[in-house]
């Protein structure tokens, strides 16, 4: 890493202070320390056409007179008064420094001049002697000097300065964190970042750089905080090191002394509650913190909030939280309780913690359920049965009995993919007499099974009985049918049933939290596969931005990353797809889970569709050892991404194939919304499917549905004008990718009906479209006029060569002698006016 990061996010301030040099001829950069003032004045004034003077004034310096500007004045001034400089000397001084060309004079950390610079410095601004440029901190400045405030970075020009500092992006989580420790201050961003490589905290994964392990300050990093924090005397650091234990604190829990918030160090919020001021000076005061003095903020923090009341709600996860790091803790019920609370606020590590210290101290089974819960959180799907078979073997009241089965069930299918042992789970849990409620709790996990291992017809007959019995039932009943529409390419009925269902999602959301994240999945994604990719998008971006910033769950990402990276790939933005998911892809020493699976999958069409067709292939064979039987509809997912990652690598055929025995197999278990899908990538890749896809179409009145069946007539037809119209359907739709691809072969086959000047016009409006892709390629974008020409087979082992493979290598693809291949490929060069292989790959563009 450079020493000296590019200056990013600052142009409107570099703009700004050049235009108050030139017009008002002095500026002052004011902001706190580490947000990049002196950076930013070097910038403006190497822009300047004017001689540049510097002085820097320093704590040294301060109690010198002149002392910033001594090796700039004449050593024979007269002498100062104490702190006063004669007015004679004080004009000496200045038309000393603004003799000849005219000058600027740059002043850094202007707040910490002495007096007699002072007073020459006031002087060269009120007579116009020269320019003057200061940096000085909020709180300093000087009748004439045109202010400019510098404050820290947004994250968006955050996450670019790290993307500049590490050299390459780094991936969500990472780039949070950063910014939750930097809070977007240029200087210990930098540090960071040096910290974190000091100390091999940096790991490179496929979605960029990743931070592991805990933060931790070190080095320069610890002596710029360390530098700050030495302005407070020892009363106000231990107020401080109370505060940073037990943040956001209550008046009532901890009077704040008033001079930390005048010193900065602390901030109170809206709501009355009292933070540090920043979280760098939180981890090291609590870092340098001695072992006892510790122990005895944390009790006293407990003690004070239990004499409050502790009645407000988290009150109690703070108190057992306390107790258990000074030592004082004792109650397993306590404590079993602090674990529910912090499973509920999705703490996983505090909620292992304390419920690993309440078996410790003899908790009943209850606090079971919450480590099970814990460990499959954290993908430890094996740790996770043994404790949650413990915890049902144990015994317990009704309730905890049916949690933890169902718990149980959902970790044996999703987790671990052993549907047998999941249903048999359940059905124990059924042999005991349960409440109607629980009951009907019970059905719905077996439903959000059967959504996947059984044709849907069985999910909807559930949804159906859930639906009659009213109440809570019927909340769950109508997610289990909209789940079913969505799958059954219903969209907009998908759409209208959760709408209709939204306050009652929200009435349950305490007890039953998954089935608000389930309603916004489903609604979700109908958006985007009927058509509405705008909004499907904005949703998911910021449910993503919500479970990155909250530390949910980490498969809690997969719905809104897959989505995002759909939306980008019909959108033609490759290289954003893969960078959506690479963030989101496991570990591969880790067992996957379901959702790993379908990232896996989304991420392999991304990278085939970015021409990456090595790193596609690796993820789909990642993906296909991933699956489990019960996971029915993680298997069109994968097939679908099969049929995408085979035309990257210009297998044309075998992804047409591929893409129509995954709709026959979607189509078996009534999931034709992956029928839809797949039926529309064999059209383009040559099948004709239209006749499937316009009954479809059809009985769905779905935009994007009727685009796909309306292509892959077009296509059939040899239509051109039909082409035409189909790629303002999909432009309508936001599908440009597809659009593009409609076009391309309306202009093949108008330059085949001897229809140049249409067939020009065609190539240049989908040649415009293919200008506003992120490295998108695919076999139907090749179309140009020099390869309009070309036999379908031609095409196809022109593209095989592409690709890289020998001419034995695409015989034995093709069931072909070799010296067919030869005689096809010598009779492409001559018709391209190519001479090899060289030719043939910029003649298809990149990865094609």
């Amino acid at each position: 890493m450079s020493d000296q990061l590019p200056l990013v996010g600052r142009e409107e301030e570099l703009r700004t202070a050049l235009r108050a040099l030139a017009v008002d001829g002095a500026v002052l950069l004011s902001g706190p320390p580490g947000v990049g003032k002196t950076r930013l004045a070097f910038e403006a004034l190497a822009a300047v056409p004017y001689p540049v003077v510097r002085c820097y004034a320093t704590v040294a310096t301060s109690q010198i007179p002149l002392g910033a500007l001594a090796s700039l004045v004449p050593t024979d001034l007269p002498a100062s008064q104490g702190s006063i400089l004669p007015s004679s000397s004080v004009r000496a001084a200045a038309e000393h420094l603004s003799r000849g060309e005219r000058r600027v004079l740059s002043v850094d950390d202007a707040h910490l001049l002495d007096d007699a610079s002072l007073l020459v410095l006031q002087h060269l601004v009120r007579h116009w002697l020269m320019r003057v440029m200061c940096t000085a901190r909020p709180g300093w400045g000087m009748e004439g000097l045109t202010v400019v405030a510098v404050g820290a970075l947004d994250q968006e020009r955050a996450d670019a300065l790290l993307a500049a500092a590490l050299g390459v992006p780094a991936d969500a989580s990472t780039r949070h964190l950063v910014w939750a420790n930097s809070r977007g201050n240029p200087l210990y961003l930098k540090e960071l970042v040096a910290t974190g490589r000091h100390c091999g905290a940096f790991t490179e994964t496929e979605g960029g750089w990743n931070w592991s392990g805990p933060l931790e300050l070190s080095g320069r990093l610890a002596e710029l905080v360390d530098l700050t924090l030495g302005r407070l005397e020892d009363p106000q650091r231990r107020a401080l090191e109370l505060l940073a234990y037990g943040e956001p604190l209550e008046a009532g829990v901890m009077s704040v002394p008033q001079d930390l918030v005048d010193m900065g160090f602390v901030r109170v919020g809206d709501d009355g509650r009292a933070r540090v001021a920043h979280p760098l000076y939180s981890a090291r005061l609590r870092a340098t913190c001695p072992t006892l003095r510790a122990r005895a903020h944390r009790r006293a923090l407990a003690d004070r909030l239990e004499a409050e009341g502790a009645g407000r709600p988290g009150d109690a996860l703070r108190v057992a939280t306390w107790r258990l790091d000074s030592g004082t803790a004792e109650s397993p019920d306590v404590l079993t309780r602090a674990a529910e609370q912090a499973l509920s606020a999705q703490d996983w590590e505090l909620a292992e913690r304390l419920a690993r210290a309440a078996v410790a101290r003899g908790a009943t089974s209850r606090v079971g359920l919450v480590l099970g819960l814990v460990l499959m959180y954290q993908r430890q799907c094996a740790q996770a049965e043994e404790v949650l078979a413990e915890t049902m073997a144990a015994g317990g009241d009704t309730l905890t009995l049916m949690q933890a089965g169902c718990t149980r069930a959902f970790n044996l299918f999703f987790g671990l993919g052993d549907e047998e042992s999941a249903v048999a789970v359940l059905d124990r849990v059924t042999a005991r007499k349960l409440p109607a409620e629980l009951e009907h709790a019970v059905l719905f996990f077996a439903l959000t099974f059967a959504l996947e291992a059984a044709p849907l017809r069985i999910a909807r007959l559930g949804g159906e009985l859930l639906l009659a019995e009213g109440g809570w039932a019927a909340t769950a009943g109508r997610q289990v049918l909209a789940f079913a529409d969505q799958f059954a390419g219903r969209y907009t009925e998908a759409i209208a049933r959760i709408e209709d269902n939204h306050m009652a999602v929200l009435a349950t959301a305490g007890r039953f939290p998954s089935l608000t994240n389930a309603a916004n999945s489903v609604r979700n994604e109908s958006m985007l596969r009927s058509g509405d990719l705008v909004d499907a998008e904005r949703r998911a971006a910021q449910a993503l931005a919500e479970v990155i910033e909250e530390d949910r769950w980490s498969v809690t990402q997969v719905p809104p990353r897959v989505l995002l990276s759909q939306s980008a790939r019909l959108r033609g933005k490759a290289a954003w797809a893969v960078r959506i998911t690479a963030e989101g892809v496991p570990d591969p020493a880790a067992p996957p889970m379901m959702w790993d699976v379908l990232l896996l999958a989304e991420f392999a069409a991304g990278a085939a569709l970015q021409g990456q067709s090595d790193r596609a292939f690796r993820a789909l064979a990642r993906a296909e050892a991933g699956l489990r039987p019960a996971w029915r509809i993680a298997q069109f997912a994968v097939g679908a991404a099969r049929s995408w990652v085979l035309a990257g690598a210009g297998r044309v055929n075998e992804a047409m194939q591929a893409a129509l025995d995954n709709a026959v197999s979607a189509r078996e278990h009534g999931a034709h919304s992956e029928e839809i899908g797949s039926l529309h990538d064999a059209a383009r890749f040559g099948a004709d499917t239209s006749p499937r896809l316009l009954k479809l179409a059809k009985s769905r009145k779905e935009p994007l549905t009727a685009a796909y069946a309306s292509h892959a007539q077009a296509r059939a037809l040899r239509d051109p004008a039909g082409l035409e119209e189909v790629a303002a359907a999909f432009t309508a739709c936001g599908a440009t990718l597809f659009a593009a691809e409609a076009l391309a072969e309306a202009s093949r086959l108008s330059r085949l009906h001897d229809r140049p000047r249409a067939a020009d016009r065609l190539e240049r409006q989908a040649a415009a479209l293919a200008e506003t892709f992120d490295g998108a390629t695919t076999p139907g974008l090749v179309v140009t006029s020099t390869l309009a020409a070309l036999t379908p087979r031609q095409l196809e082992i022109a593209r095989l060569a592409v690709a890289g493979l020998t001419n034995v290598a695409i015989a034995e693809r093709l069931a072909i002698a070799k010296r067919t291949v030869d005689n096809h490929l010598h009779t492409t060069y001559a018709a391209v006016g190519v001479t090899g292989r060289g030719g043939l790959r910029e003649l298809f563009g990149h990865g094609a």
